[in-house]
């Protein structure tokens, strides 16, 4: 049981091969078709980014973050890509996001530190948490995609905060941030509710609102 729980959190590393081959190379498997000749395959693979301009790795890099911010928080023109904008995670995404989020609610805050580092302890935390939690529900989601989801879903609460730092109004607070929550909570449900059983989707949704709520309780008290 044990090993079956480390294996639906952290996944498998032969399943993961597999499927990244099958999506580079193609599956010939009862389809009657040829085998790739090495040359073939050679040419498929891609070329070293090693060797390429810092320019070049800068912009495909932020290119990617891009489409995964239209298909994670934008989820309404096309929601079947949602699921592979979850399996090609990413961590550079997250990690500006939180940033995002960290550097304003620091700004202005009696201890700055606790606060920048309280955003990273409740967003590690709420990954693992959303994790072990998919998994006892019945379904399959793994850390750092859990990680991913969430850092990418807080893009509405990086403009709530932006915003709250020109606006002190308490009543603008208390209706953007509410807005904002929902907001992200909504981004998210197509990833959880996809990796759990339809029937408990509302569990599996539940602890990434309430993380959401306390993010957006920290901005408005700032």
């Amino acid at each position: 049981m044990a090993s079956a729980f480390f294996q639906n959190t952290f996944g498998s590393s032969n399943a993961t091969t597999t499927t990244a081959t099958d999506q580079m190379f193609g599956s010939n498997e009862g389809q009657g078709l040829p085998t790739a000749s090495v040359d073939d395959m050679s040419r498929m693979i891609p070329t070293n980014t090693l060797d390429e301009p810092i320019a070049e790795t800068i912009r495909r890099d932020l290119i990617r973050i891009y489409k995964n911010l239209v298909m994670v928080v934008f989820p309404i023109e096309d929601r079947s890509q949602q699921s592979a904008a979850l399996r090609n995670w990413d961590l550079w995404g997250p990690m500006i996001f939180t940033l995002g989020l960290a550097i304003p609610l620091s700004i202005g805050a009696a201890k700055p530190s606790s606060t920048f580092s309280l955003v990273f302890g409740l967003l590690s935390i709420g990954a693992l948490v959303l994790t072990v939690n998919v998994v006892l529900l019945g379904g399959t989601i793994g850390f750092f995609q859990s990680l991913c989801l969430l850092g990418y879903c807080l893009f509405p609460l990086n403009v709530a905060a932006i915003l709250f730092l020109f606006v002190r109004n308490p009543i603008v607070r208390w209706i953007v941030m509410p807005l904002a929550v929902m907001w992200a909570s909504w981004a998210s449900v197509p990833f959880v509710g996809g990796a759990v059983p339809e029937n408990r989707r509302a569990l599996a949704i539940y602890p990434l609102g309430l993380l959401y709520t306390v993010i957006g309780w920290l901005a408005i008290i700032k």
